[in-house]
């Protein structure tokens, strides 16, 4: 009875983890900041840094570019590799906002 309790389990977190690039494009949106930051790195080819980034908060918000937020994550495909990014989120309409992301100092 266990063992098949344990398949199922190993089965189902199989799926999730198939699943989560092709649910990436309905999950992360430009309705929120944070989603408009996911998506942007989802479109980079990075569906399961998507998923894990650390996304932090600024204090500072700049006129022109919106919030800044602080983005840890893995970019296996870049040399640098774990450099720390910084991303700016502006909301451009109702729902919608606008990315721009480059790399921290």
């Amino acid at each position: 009875m266990k063992t098949k309790h344990k398949l199922f389990l190993f089965m189902t977190f199989i799926v999730i983890i198939i699943a989560l690039p092709m649910l990436s494009p309905m999950i992360f949106t430009n309705s929120t900041e944070k989603g408009a930051i996911r998506k942007s790195i989802y479109q980079e080819g990075y569906p399961y840094q998507s998923y894990f980034a650390i996304l932090k908060k600024t204090k500072y918000k700049d006129p022109e570019y919106g919030q800044l937020y602080d983005v840890y994550w893995q970019a296996w495909k870049s040399e640098t590799g774990m450099t720390p990014s910084v991303c700016y989120s502006k909301k451009v309409e109702e729902n919608e906002y606008k990315v721009s992301c480059g790399t921290a100092p």
